[in-house]
C-alpha cells in the first residue's frame, strides 16, 4: 500500500521564513525537513502542470491572471520525494493549494507531476504529493494562486530508495480498447526494475492483498486482457516494481479503465467525465466552475465548454470507447444549454462526429451539426449512427463555435446511446415535447406540427421494454408511468412520419 510520509513535525529544524522567490530562475533551493512559509502567492506564473501536459494561461480563464511562487529541490541520492501542505498549521477549512513540479530548465521546463487536493471530497483542499526522484536532478517546484493566493506553510521529505515505480505522470492514457482488453504503457522507472507488476480490479479494490488480477511485464507496457466489466462500469489499475533484489516500489494508481462500452450506455457526468477524454482547457467539469452547479440538467454532474472572445473556438471532448456492429443502428441523445450573461446575441456551434480513434484528424466523420443560441432551458438533442463496420467507435463533441463578444459557457449533459428502435426515421428531435420530465406519474406527449402519434414504447436501459401503448392518430397522447421504478427510461414514439426517441426520468 501506498506509504505516506508526513513529517513528525516536532522534531523538526526551524523553519524557512523567507519571501518565496517570483520566478523559476529565482527558486529558492530547499532541503531535507525543511517547513517552508509561502507568503502572498505574487510571482510569475508560466505554465501548468496536469496529467502530464502543459498548457500556458488562458487569458480568459478568470478576471485575476495566475501567479506563482518558485522553489527548488536537488536531492543527493534516488529515492521518494513527499511535499506536502497537509500541515496542522494550515487549517482545513481556509487552506486551498495546488502544486505543479518540473524538470528541465527554467528556459525549457517539463511537467513532472502535480498536485491538487488530498480529499476534495471531504472539504480538504490542502496538498500531497509523492514522486520518485532522481539524484542530482533539480525539481523545480512551483505553488499557484488558481484558488487561492493565501499564505501558507509547506514541507518537504525525502527517504532513499533503491527501488522506485515509475513517475505516475509516466503513466499514458489507456489504448487499443476492446470490451475485454487494453494496452497499458508508461515510462521505465529511474531505478533498476526486473518486472512491473500490473493488478486490475473493480472500483475501490486495495492492491497486494489478492484482491485483484496480477499481470507481470518486463516492458514497460502490456496488454491487459480476458477482462470484464458488469453494466459498463469502471476497473481499477494500479502499477509497482519489482527490482533485481526482489524489492518493490509503491503502488501508483489507481489508473481508472473505462473499457469499450456496449449500448445501452448512460452518462451523466455525475463522477467526473467517466471515460470521456479532453485537452485540460477545453471541456470542463463544475468543480472547475461551481456557480454552473446549478445549472445541471439532472444532479450536479455536467461538462461545459466555453466561447471564446478572440478567435473560433476548437475544443473537442471524445466519448469513451463503443463497441459497434456492422448495420448496428444507435441513436445518441443529449442535453445541450448556452449561458451568457448579460451577452443573450451570443450564438455557439456544435459538431457532433465519429470516428475510430480520438483526435480531429480521427474525426473527420461529422453526423450533426448544432448552433445553439442563449437558452432558459436544455434542449434535447438526438443524432442516429449507423456503422459499416464493426469495430471499436468514439464520438466526438467539438465546440467550433465563432468569435463571441462574451466567453458563453455550453452546458452538455445527460449524453445516452441506445440502439435505435426498428423503423426509426430520422425525425426533427426537437419537434416533440415530452413534460412533465422528470415525472411522477403522468408523461405528456405534444408537437406543434399535427404529427399523429400512433404508438408509444417506454423502454429500460437494459433494453427491456416495460411499457406500450397504441394510439389512434392523436396529436397530443398521454402516458402513465406511476406504475414505474424510478430511473432513467428512452420513450420511442412512432408517428406517421417515422419514429423518435425521447429519454424521460421517473422520480
Amino acid at each position: 500500500m501506498m506509504k505516506r510520509l508526513l513529517l513528525g513535525f516536532f522534531s523538526l529544524g526551524a523553519v524557512l521564513a523567507t519571501n518565496a522567490q517570483d520566478s523559476c530562475t529565482n527558486a529558492i533551493e530547499i532541503t531535507n525537513d525543511e517547513v517552508v512559509s509561502v507568503p502572498t502567492i505574487s510571482g510569475a506564473y508560466v505554465v501548468k502542470c496536469w496529467h502530464g501536459e502543459m498548457t500556458e494561461q488562458d487569458p480568459e480563464e478568470g478576471t485575476t491572471m495566475l501567479r506563482a511562487n518558485w522553489y527548488s529541490y536537488i536531492p543527493s541520492a534516488n529515492g521518494l520525494l513527499t511535499i506536502t501542505s497537509v500541515l496542522d498549521t494550515n487549517p482545513i477549512e481556509s487552506t486551498n493549494t495546488r502544486l505543479s513540479v518540473f524538470t528541465g530548465t527554467c528556459e525549457n521546463l517539463d511537467c513532472y507531476n502535480a498536485g491538487e487536493n488530498v480529499d476534495i471530497q471531504n472539504g480538504d483542499y490542502r496538498t500531497t504529493t509523492i514522486i520518485p526522484v532522481e539524484e542530482g536532478v533539480t525539481y523545480y517546484i512551483a505553488w499557484d494562486n488558481n484558488w487561492s493566493d493565501s499564505g501558507f506553510d509547506f514541507s518537504v521529505s525525502f527517504e532513499e530508495k533503491d527501488c522506485l515505480s515509475p513517475n505516475d505522470f509516466s503513466v499514458s492514457p489507456f489504448s487499443d480498447f476492446s470490451t475485454t482488453s487494453a494496452t497499458f504503457s508508461w515510462n521505465p522507472s529511474i531505478t533498476n526494475t526486473d518486472t512491473y507488476e500490473v493488478e486490475v480490479g473493480d472500483a475501490g479494490f486495495t492492491p497486494g492483498l489478492g484482491e485483484g488480477e496480477t499481470f507481470y511485464t518486463d516492458m514497460a507496457s502490456i496488454d491487459l486482457s480476458g477482462l470484464s466489466i458488469t453494466d459498463n462500469e469502471v476497473l481499477y489499475v494500479y502499477l509497482r516494481s519489482n527490482c533485481t533484489d526482489n524489492s518493490y516500489g509503491r503502488w501508483i494508481g489507481p489508473r481508472l479503465l473505462y473499457l469499450a462500452a456496449n449500448t445501452p450506455y448512460e452518462n451523466g457526468f455525475e463522477f467526473g467525465l467517466e471515460g470521456f477524454r479532453t485537452a485540460i482547457t477545453d471541456w470542463l467539469l463544475p468543480y472547475q466552475a461551481p456557480e454552473l452547479e446549478v445549472f445541471s440538467y439532472e444532479g450536479e454532474g455536467l461538462a461545459f465548454t466555453k466561447t471564446s472572445t478572440t478567435e473560433v473556438s476548437d475544443a473537442w471532448l471524445y466519448s469513451r470507447a463503443f463497441r459497434l456492429e456492422a448495420g448496428q443502428e444507435v441513436t445518441l441523445t443529449f442535453f445541450t444549454r448556452l449561458l451568457s450573461p448579460p451577452d443573450d446575441t451570443v450564438t455557439a456551434t456544435l459538431d457532433i462526429t465519429v470516428g475510430t480513434a480520438i483526435g480531429s484528424e480521427n474525426q473527420t466523420n461529422i453526423l450533426q451539426t448544432i448552433t445553439t443560441s442563449v437558452e432558459d432551458t436544455y434542449t434535447e438533442r438526438t443524432v442516429y449512427f449507423t456503422p459499416t463496420e464493426s469495430g471499436i467507435y468514439y464520438f466526438g463533441f467539438h465546440n467550433n463555435s465563432p468569435i463571441a463578444s462574451y466567453p458563453a459557457s455550453l452546458l452538455l449533459d445527460n449524453i445516452s446511446l441506445m440502439d435505435t428502435p426498428a423503423g426509426t426515421a430520422n425525425i426533427e428531435n426537437s419537434q416533440f415535447t415530452v413534460f412533465p420530465n422528470p415525472a411522477n406519474n403522468v408523461v405528456n406527449i405534444v408537437n406543434a406540427n399535427n404529427i399523429l402519434v400512433n404508438a408509444v414504447e417506454v423502454v429500460d436501459l437494459n433494453g427491456r421494454t416495460v411499457k406500450s401503448v397504441k394510439f389512434d392518430g392523436v396529436s397530443e397522447a398521454q402516458i402513465n408511468i406511476s406504475e414505474l421504478s424510478s430511473g432513467v427510461y428512452m420513450m420511442n414514439i412512432n408517428t406517421d412520419n417515422g419514429s423518435v426517441i425521447k429519454k424521460i426520468v421517473k422520480n
